[in-house]
Parts: C-alpha cells; structure tokens; sequence
C-alpha cells in the first residue's frame, strides 16, 4: 500500500485518480449524471459576476466561449455539491482539470499552455465540455495498468502534521518538496485550483501554510516530516528526495544537516537543468540543478 498527503485540493484530486483504478462502466455514469446537471440547471448571477473579475493571467472570460463557460462553471458547481470520494469521482474531475487548459484540440480553453494558463490568444469557439470530458477519460482507462499495480491512498492533509497511525512500516518515503524559490505552485496552476474548490479569498490566505513558504522562513518546517519519516519507517527503509538547488539555496545541505539526528546521507548529486528545456515556461525561478538525496 502506498501513502500521500496534498493540502492542494487539485493536486489531491489528480493524485487520487491516479492510486486507484475505475471502471468505464462507473465512469460513463458518472458523466452522464453531469451532463443531466448542466442541461437542468442555470447559472447564478453571482456565478457569472465572479467569473468576470476573476483571474490572474488574464480573467476567466477570456479563456472561453460563452456557452463553454458556462458549462465549465455549473460542472464546478456539480462538483462542489458532489465533492469526490470514489476511484471514478477522482478520476473523472482529474480528466476534466487536465483539459481546463493548454495549446491542444482536447483542451476547453482558446490556446494557451497546458503546464501554466498563460493569457490565452486565438478565436473564441465553442468546445463541448461533455464530448472532451468523454474522450480524455476515454484515454485514459485505455491506458492498462501493471499487474504489480497495489491501489493507494491519499490524504488531504498537511505533511508537517501528524500522520495517520495506519501508515507505518514503510519501505520508502519518496518525495519532492517544493523547490526554493522556485515557481509558485499555486499560482502556475490557478485555474485548476479555482475549479477544484478555490476562491479568490483562498489565494490570499491558504498558500501561506504551504510548505514552499513556511521554508522561506525556516528549513525547520522539515523537522516533522524527518521525524515522522523515520519512525514509520522500516529498520532497512530509506528517504529519497527530489530537490531544486539555486544560488540561494543548497536545499540537499540544508536537510542532510537538519536531518542528521535522524538518518545518514547515503547519497546526493546534482543535476544541471540549465540547459534543458522551458516547455514554453517564462519564469522558472532561480533553480539551477535538480538534486536527489537519499537518506538512511
């Protein structure tokens, strides 16, 4: 069995899709009960007033057609109503986060990009967000899973909290924490937030008790994750870390250091990124390695 924690309710959708398998059977009922509620049901006026003012690379209006929007905001609202909590609810909002945005046909947007919603450009038309919805979930459950495959389970929680008590004895605890000073999480995948649950409210007050900003502060925020880590851990079981290394900080130090009550370095080497592609990215932060550190 394996474990996670997201406090990002988007992040937490995705991942949940992806640590349990779901039938098409309960896939294509579940769309089916969605496009029941956007056909019965109208938009509110407040609906409509936020979409308007709201935005950060660009507002809301500006990504879509009319009438696409409008069935983007009543299928927030259905979700809302219905949060997820099966393999197929997961899997299904997961599809249809994926094709809230980017620079192909699946995409409900006008053209922007797929990774960060950049201002979009191109002619406004109308995309079926049902018909898209079908074939990107379509894709997906086409996608056979290993025979070794073990379903998962995710928490939405913060990791520096304590652990639920079920999780214990593992192999391995693998992660990648937000790098330093690097690209806001939060704000790189605004759209998807807000469609997952986020107010305008929430990205004033929420992202301040995200890990990627209680470290800007102090690299103390990794103490109980260190220390949970290896008391869940087996006798033989490792820590593996994906970081980002800058000019401003040398994070695989920083927790070799902080850590060292609790484990041993086995191993850590850099990585240049500064050659590699941008995907189209315009601000990447200051990140000029990828670090993997593996403790013990």
């Amino acid at each position: 069995m394996s474990y996670g924690f997201e406090l990002n309710p988007a992040a937490f959708t995705i991942a949940s899709g992806k640590i349990q398998p779901s039938t098409k059977k309960k896939c294509d009922f579940l769309i089916h009960t969605l496009e029941d509620f956007i056909e019965k049901n109208k938009l509110t006026e407040q609906e409509l007033s936020d979409a308007q003012e709201f935005g950060f690379n660009g507002k809301l209006i500006e990504y879509y057609d009319t009438t696409t929007l409008d069935e983007i905001l009543l299928a927030r609202r259905y979700f809302q109503i219905h949060p997820p909590n099966k393999p197929e609810d997961f899997f299904v909002m997961a599809s249809l986060l994926h094709i809230l945005h980017g620079n192909r046909p699946y995409a409900l947007s006008r053209r922007s990009h797929p990774i960060t919603p950049y201002k979009p450009s191109g002619p406004y038309e109308y995309r079926s967000l049902i018909e898209r919805l079908k074939a990107k979930v379509q894709r997906g459950l086409q996608q056979s899973l290993p025979p070794e495959f073990q379903p998962g389970k995710m928490f939405l929680q913060d990791a520096t909290s304590w652990w639920p008590r079920e999780i214990d004895r593992l192999d391995a605890v693998i992660t990648s924490p937000p790098f330093f000073d690097s690209t806001r999480y939060y704000l790189a995948n605004w759209l998807r937030l807000w469609f997952a649950g986020w107010s305008p409210q929430d990205f004033k007050g929420r992202p301040l008790g995200f890990v990627d900003e209680r470290q800007k502060k102090s690299f103390d925020v990794y103490v109980p994750i260190l220390r949970q880590a290896r008391e869940r851990l087996k006798p033989d079981g490792v820590v593996v870390l994906h970081l980002g290394k800058s000019s401003k900080c040398d994070m695989a130090g920083e927790l070799v250091n902080l850590g060292k009550k609790w484990f041993r370095s086995a191993d850590v080497f850099d990585e240049s990124v500064a050659h590699c592609e941008s995907h189209g990215i315009r601000d990447k932060g200051t990140v000029t390695s990828h670090q993997y550190l593996v403790l013990y």
